[in-house]
C-alpha cells in the first residue's frame, strides 16, 4: 500500500466553484507558492462567482482558487485536532453573493521533501537552455520509500505538487472531506 499521495482537486469539483483571491494587504498571492511561513499582517479575501449557490459551495471543505487553496472552518479544526504538520493556516474571508463568511483559512504548505521517483517519472527541462535547471513533469510517480518531513509537503522536485502522508489521506477520507482527491 502506498504511504504518500498527491493531493489534487476532486474530479467532481465544479469549475464555477473556483474562487478569486484579493490580497488586501498589498502583497502578491505568489507568496503562498513559496513554501514559507507568512506574517500575520497578510489580509486575504476570496470571492465566489455571483451565480453560485452559496449553500452548495459551502458544503465543500477544500476550495481551489486562482491563488492559494482555502479550507473550511471544519477542516481547519480537524487538522488542528489531529496535529497535522507542514501547513500554516492564514485567516481569510470568504465572500459569496456579498455575504462575508469567517473562519476560513488559507492552506499554506510550508515544508518540502523529495517525493518523486525520478527514474519512473517523466520530465523535461522547463527551459531548453538550462538542461539541469527546473523541470516540467508530464508523468509523476511518487517514491514509495520517501519519508516526508511533515504530514503535508511541497515536492522538492516540483513545488506546485502537494504530497500528503497516508495518515492525512485516512483522516480526510474518514471525515468525508469534500473538494479534493488523492493519487498514489
Amino acid at each position: 500500500m502506498a504511504k504518500n499521495f498527491i493531493l489534487s482537486i476532486a474530479e467532481d469539483y465544479p469549475e464555477s466553484y473556483w474562487l478569486k483571491i484579493k490580497m488586501l494587504s498589498g502583497r502578491d498571492s505568489g507568496v503562498f507558492k513559496e513554501g514559507v511561513v507568512v506574517g500575520e499582517d497578510i489580509k486575504v479575501c476570496f470571492e465566489g462567482a455571483r451565480k453560485v449557490s452559496a449553500s452548495k459551495l459551502l458544503a465543500y471543505d477544500f476550495f481551489f482558487s486562482d491563488g492559494p487553496n482555502l479550507i473550511s472552518p471544519r477542516l481547519h479544526e480537524l487538522m488542528c485536532q489531529e496535529g497535522i504538520t507542514g501547513v500554516q493556516f492564514v485567516d481569510a474571508e470568504l465572500v459569496l453573493g456579498g455575504v462575508s463568511h469567517v473562519g476560513y483559512k488559507v492552506f499554506n504548505v510550508i515544508d518540502s521533501s523529495s517525493a518523486f521517483d525520478l527514474q519512473k517519472s517523466i520530465s523535461e527541462p522547463l527551459l531548453s537552455y538550462m538542461p539541469d535547471g527546473p523541470r516540467w513533469f508530464s508523468k509523476i510517480v511518487l517514491n514509495d520509500e520517501a519519508e516526508l518531513s511533515s504530514d503535508v509537503v511541497r515536492a522538492k522536485e516540483e513545488s506546485a505538487t502537494i504530497v500528503v502522508s497516508a495518515r492525512v489521506k485516512s483522516i480526510f477520507e474518514s471525515n468525508s472531506v469534500r473538494g479534493l482527491q488523492f493519487t498514489p
